[in-house]
């Protein structure tokens, strides 16, 4: 079954890169469109959920338990988890949201919140994947931790300053809001997060995690 929704997903792939470029090959590039937008994120949410199912991620998700009772009857697995998932909601929803300029956009809390979703799983399945990649060198935990870590850093700033934040998502950014995102929501969030993933290996609620995050910023942002 799993096949097939990634072929499923390859599809979409392809018919999504098609109608971008039948509908929105002319528009320049420095002119918003909402629409736009959406095919370019669909496009993009499509390769990280295919890089999941060739990394194993999406199986692991599915085949593994939630939680287990042990971790349950685990006072530090509880505080930990409890924790973790209360910094999620205070950065995203309290100061990446705080620190958000919405110009004149309106609300629509539905939009946002379902672009949110396909926002936080793929990256979380994406950030999922890259753990999952690197751990297949056989390096201890703390090298596939730091690894991961080192990559994701890389990748996820540079993604968002030359592409995402311009082609994506609609201004929401200043200097000064991004440097305390960075230090107070991203950083904080991707090296957390991490740490209680090698610890516990809980795949579904980690990519809760970015969920939560991305739903979050979505609304925070007024995404169109």
């Amino acid at each position: 079954m799993l096949d097939y929704f990634a072929a499923l997903l390859a599809i979409t792939f392809v018919a999504l890169a098609i109608i971008y470029d039948v509908r929105f090959r002319p528009v320049p590039w420095d002119i918003y469109r909402p629409k736009a937008a959406w095919l370019r994120a669909g496009i993009y949410f499509c390769c990280c959920w295919l890089l999941s199912y060739l990394s194993g991620g999406m199986q692991l998700i599915l085949d593994s338990p939630v939680v287990s009772t042990a971790q349950l009857n685990d006072p530090g697995w509880v505080r930990f988890t409890l924790g973790l998932y209360g910094f999620i909601l205070i950065a995203y929803a309290g100061v990446w949201s705080n620190c958000t300029p919405v110009f004149e956009r309106q609300k629509n809390p539905l939009i946002s919140a379902l672009f949110g979703f396909l926002w936080g799983s793929s990256s979380g399945q994406l950030f999922l994947a890259v753990w999952l990649i690197v751990g297949k060198a056989g390096l201890p935990d703390w090298g596939t931790w730091l690894v991961t870590f080192a990559v994701l850093a890389a990748w996820q700033p540079n993604w968002h300053n030359i592409y995402w934040d311009h082609y994506i998502a609609p201004e929401h950014d200043t200097p000064m809001t991004q440097k305390i995102k960075a230090l107070g929501c991203h950083i904080p969030n991707l090296a957390i997060a991490l740490t209680w993933l090698t610890f516990y290996e809980n795949y579904l609620l980690f990519v809760s995690l970015q969920v939560i995050a991305c739903i979050s910023a979505s609304l925070g942002m007024r995404y169109p």
